[in-house]
């Protein structure tokens, strides 16, 4: 789309050199407006990132993915066995996707170190890209960076949580954001061989999510299929530029039209974790609702600190004709239904495999919602370029009269942030698996019994504590409470879709379980859980 070409059906008048409303000038709030304050904030950011990458322990899917070998094998078998109450070893089918990890590469200490690199080139991009398009009448030596947006990607909850937890979130949020570059670009507008160009590379990093993410490679000729369709519309239909070029029409088809193959797809039982949709209907109807809620309201509208902004934008939305805002709504809507859906799926697939109490099994997943980070940049992009089209429209860059909103809004989030940063991720079980890291011999099992809701992914702590440097020919397993594990450790059972207790010379007990020990085993170690994993007092027992 050439200069010029975005349409805007209604009057703006030039009362003021920006055109927006002037705030004001003597409130609290005014800080927002100053450069040293968003210096502060970037700089508070970054600490509070450094910080939790130091401090924390890193989070459960990071301990799986540190288990798996180049193929994705996991060496004490699928965290999704068979038998929902047992581990299997021998259990462990590849992912289907290619298993390009961009964090867990080396040790512990080598995750915490490029999951902060993730982050602070997201930063630097993010701050880069926003300023894509700026109108030419901008002063002269305005800055090509943006300090505001990476200040608040630096202080985002979520971010912070996922660099000390060695989440892919940052690496997924970025190449994002280098996929639809090649679309915000000029060049990319010329003609179509140019677009077809431009949306070669954006297929290219967005392979990069998959490959994060371990879902298949040819979902990206999806993705360019789809924006060689709107493009092509555009190009060759202009008639149907009403369309193409309506950024709330074109987010509607991509948005629901992502989420109706996702649940055809998962009510006809398909898509793996899908399939659930049509197993436990009522329940994936309810986890739909609660889904919506967790992903745009708390992490995106709120922790974004975005909800300043929506009522304004929603009415711009309606009144403009342009192909830039059409392609990145599209983008935004399409990838937030497709995480609305599969997270509300996921927590009714795990909570019907776990036996989990519901609903209750989605606070503990909650945090499942920080997968809309991804959407972050892309939506201030679009607040960015609603402001360009229109100079009353209030963006980060200019708050205008929503500076005190924004005032409020960042007041709220950074008492998260911090809590996100100093309190951090804390386990039990690394303390356990220390002490039998220290302890058991070579070719020795040991048996942790717990809970399923998480005990296949707390089984991979241990693993990253005894097993993560040299195998030691130690292999661990798992069993829940009600799983009869005493009967089959003591008569030496050899059950279908469970791995062979005959070997275990050592048994972790969670916070709360208890067992009639036989007279030749004896507890060797215990500790107090920390009060947010739920307390209690968790055992070790060694027969030796």
């Amino acid at each position: 789309m050439l200069k010029g070409e975005a349409v805007l059906h209604r009057s703006v008048e030039s009362s003021n050199p920006t055109n927006v409303e002037e705030p004001n000038s003597d409130g609290w709030w005014t800080f927002v407006e100053q450069d040293r304050f968003w210096k502060g904030l970037l700089i508070f950011g970054i600490f509070l990132n450094l910080w939790i990458a130091s401090t924390s322990a890193l989070g459960h899917d990071t301990h799986v993915r540190l288990a798996m070998d180049d193929d994705g094998i996991l060496p004490w078998g699928h965290t999704r066995p068979i038998d929902t109450q047992a581990n299997d070893p021998s259990y462990s089918p590849s992912s289907d996707g290619w298993n390009t990890d961009l964090v867990t590469t080396g040790g512990e200490g080598m995750v915490r170190i490029i999951s902060m690199m993730w982050m602070l080139l997201l930063m630097g991009v993010a701050g880069a890209i926003i300023c894509i398009g700026r109108n030419s009448n901008e002063e002269k030596g305005s800055s090509k960076w943006s300090l505001r947006v990476a200040a608040l990607v630096a202080i985002y909850p979520t971010f912070i949580f996922s660099t000390g937890r060695g989440y892919q979130e940052p690496v997924v949020a970025l190449f994002l954001l280098l996929a639809i570059v090649p679309q915000l670009l000029k060049i990319a507008e010329k003609n179509l061989v140019n677009r077809t160009g431009a949306t070669v590379i954006s297929m290219f990093f967005f392979g990069g999510i998959l490959t994060a993410k371990s879902v298949p490679l040819e979902y990206s000729l999806v993705f360019g299929a789809a924006l060689m369709l709107l493009f092509g519309l555009d190009h060759f239909a202009p008639h149907l530029r009403k369309v193409t070029r309506k950024p709330l029409v074109t987010s509607s088809l991509a948005g629901g039209g992502v989420a109706a193959i996702m649940l055809v797809w998962g009510a006809t039982g398909g898509g793996g974790t899908l399939s659930v949709i049509a197993d436990e209907p009522i329940r994936f109807g309810f986890a739909l609702l609660i889904s919506i809620f967790d992903l745009v309201v708390v992490y995106a509208l709120f922790g974004m600190v975005l909800w300043p902004f929506v009522g304004a934008a929603i009415t711009r939305l309606r009144e403009i004709e342009d192909l830039d805002c059409s392609f990145l709504l599209a983008i935004i809507a399409g990838l937030t239904s497709a995480l609305i859906v599969y997270v509300a799926a996921l927590w009714t697939y795990e909570s019907v495999r776990w036996n989990a109490e519901w609903p209750w099994v989605m606070w503990t997943m909650g945090n499942n919602g920080r997968y809309i980070s991804l959407v972050m940049v892309p939506v201030l992009i679009l607040l960015a370029r609603l402001n360009q089209l229109d100079d009353t429209m209030p963006s980060l860059e200019k708050t205008g009269d929503k500076m005190k909103s924004v005032a409020l809004g960042l007041i709220l989030i950074v008492p998260i942030s911090m809590l996100a940063a100093f309190h951090g991720q804390t386990f039990w079980v690394d303390d356990a698996g220390e002490y039998l890291s220290d302890n058991m011999e070579d070719g020795e099992d040991f048996l942790f019994v717990d809970d399923a809701t998480l005990g296949m992914h707390d089984l991979y702590v241990f693993h990253t504590e005894i097993s993560l440097d040299d195998p030691r020919n130690i292999t661990g397993h798992w069993r829940s409470p009600d799983s009869g594990w005493e009967v089959e450790l003591s008569e030496e059972q050899n059950l279908p879709n469970r791995g062979n207790l005959s070997r275990v010379q050592w048994i972790v007990l969670a916070p709360e379980i208890t067992w009639d020990m036989p007279s030749e085993w004896n507890m060797v170690k215990s500790g107090k859980a920390d009060y947010l994993n739920g307390g209690g007092e968790w055992q070790i027992w060694t027969n030796q």
